[in-house]
C-alpha cells in the first residue's frame, strides 16, 4: 500500500450524501384548493345523471287571486337531468429491487415514489378544476349566456371591494342566492392585495402568527362572503428533457360564485366535484394509491390514480373577474 505524506483533505475523507437533509420540491397540500374550492359528492358509480330543476319556473310570480267557487292559478315545474363522468387519471413509478438493495442511508425509495405519485394527482386535479370552472366563457356574469368574463384592472384607483361586491350582487339578482365564495389566482390575490382602497381597510389586520390566514378572513369580511381562496399551486408545462416552465395554476383572475359547503337534495352549487368513491380500494376524495409487483421487471410499482369529476352545475352562480397585468 502506498504511503501518503503530508495528507490532503481527498485523502482522509470520501464525500458522502448526508443522511439528515436532502433537497426534494413538495408542495405543501393547502397550496392545492380544488378540494376545498367546492362541494364534493362521494359517488358510487362512475357515472350517473343529477336532477335539475327550472329555476325559472320556481321564482315566477304567477299566483292570482282567487275568486270565491273558482279554482286557484296553478302550474307547475320543468324538471330535466345532467350527466357526471368520473374519468380515472393515473401515474407509477417503479421501484427496481437492485435500487432499493444498492440505495445508500438517507433514500427511502418507496416513500419518494409514493410522494411522487400522491403530488402529481394532485397537480392533475387542480388543473382539471382551473379548466373545467375557473376559465373564461362559462359563466354567465349575471347575465344569461355565457360571458368571456367582466375585465378589471386592480393596479389603478379601481376597488375590487366595490367589483367583488358588484359581481355579488349580480350573481344574487339573477339566481336569489347571494355568492359567498372568492376564488383568486395567485397573481390576482396580489393585485387585489396591493389595491389602496384594500390597504386601508386592511391595515394591521395581520399581525398574528398566521397572518395569511387572519388576512384572508379579513377580507371576506369586506366581501361579505363566507370563504376567500388562493389558488398558490404551480406545475411545470414542460416535457420531460425540455427546459423547465413553471406557472401558476389560477390565471390572473377571481371567481365570485356561490357553493353551500355541502350539497344535497334541496339547495343548488354553482359547481361540484363527484369523487368515484365506488372505485375498489378509493378515499373520500376517490383516490388509490397501491403497491404491486412487478415481477417480470424484479420491481415494485407505485401507482396512483384519481377518479373524479369536476362539473360546472350553474353557470348563473358565478362570476368572473379577469385582471390583466399593468
Amino acid at each position: 500500500m502506498p504511503i501518503v505524506n503530508n495528507p490532503t483533505a481527498g485523502d482522509v475523507h470520501v464525500n458522502r450524501p448526508l443522511t439528515n437533509f436532502s433537497q426534494k420540491y413538495l408542495q405543501k397540500s393547502d397550496s392545492f384548493v380544488s378540494s376545498r374550492a367546492w362541494p364534493s359528492i362521494p359517488v358510487a358509480r362512475q357515472s350517473d345523471l343529477y336532477h335539475v330543476f327550472d329555476r325559472g319556473d320556481f321564482y315566477r310570480d304567477d299566483m292570482e287571486e282567487r275568486a270565491d267557487g273558482a279554482e286557484s292559478a296553478g302550474g307547475g315545474f320543468d324538471l330535466s337531468t345532467d350527466p357526471y363522468f368520473c374519468r380515472v387519471y393515473g401515474y407509477h413509478k417503479d421501484v427496481s429491487d437492485r435500487q432499493r438493495a444498492n440505495s445508500d442511508a438517507g433514500i427511502n425509495l418507496d416513500q419518494s415514489a409514493t410522494q411522487l405519485v400522491t403530488h402529481k394527482g394532485l397537480i392533475r386535479r387542480e388543473r382539471v378544476m382551473a379548466e373545467s370552472l375557473f376559465a373564461g366563457g362559462l359563466w354567465h356574469n349575471g347575465g344569461a349566456a355565457p360571458s368571456a368574463g367582466q375585465n378589471v384592472d386592480w393596479t389603478g384607483t379601481a376597488d375590487p371591494i366595490v367589483d367583488i361586491r358588484t359581481a355579488i350582487r349580480a350573481v344574487h339578482q339573477v339566481t336569489g342566492y347571494r355568492a359567498n365564495r372568492v376564488l383568486f389566482g395567485r397573481e390576482a390575490y396580489d393585485t387585489c392585495l396591493d389595491n389602496d382602497a384594500v390597504v386601508a381597510r386592511t391595515t394591521g389586520g395581520a399581525t398574528t402568527a398566521a397572518p395569511a390566514q387572519v388576512l384572508r378572513q379579513t377580507l371576506a369580511g369586506l366581501f361579505e362572503v363566507d370563504e376567500v381562496h388562493v389558488m398558490d399551486a404551480v406545475y411545470n408545462g414542460s416535457a420531460k428533457g425540455e427546459a423547465d416552465s413553471f406557472s401558476f395554476v389560477g390565471g390572473d383572475q377571481v371567481l365570485v360564485y356561490y357553493a353551500p359547503p355541502s350539497v344535497g337534495l334541496e339547495e343548488p352549487t354553482a359547481g361540484v366535484q363527484f369523487a368515484w368513491t365506488g372505485y375498489h380500494g378509493a378515499t373520500t376524495s376517490g383516490v388509490r394509491i397501491k403497491r404491486f409487483r412487478m415481477e417480470p421487471n424484479s420491481a415494485d410499482r407505485i401507482e396512483g390514480e384519481c377518479a373524479f369529476d369536476f362539473r360546472l352545475t350553474s353557470p348563473s352562480l358565478g362570476y368572473l373577474l379577469t385582471t390583466p397585468s399593468a
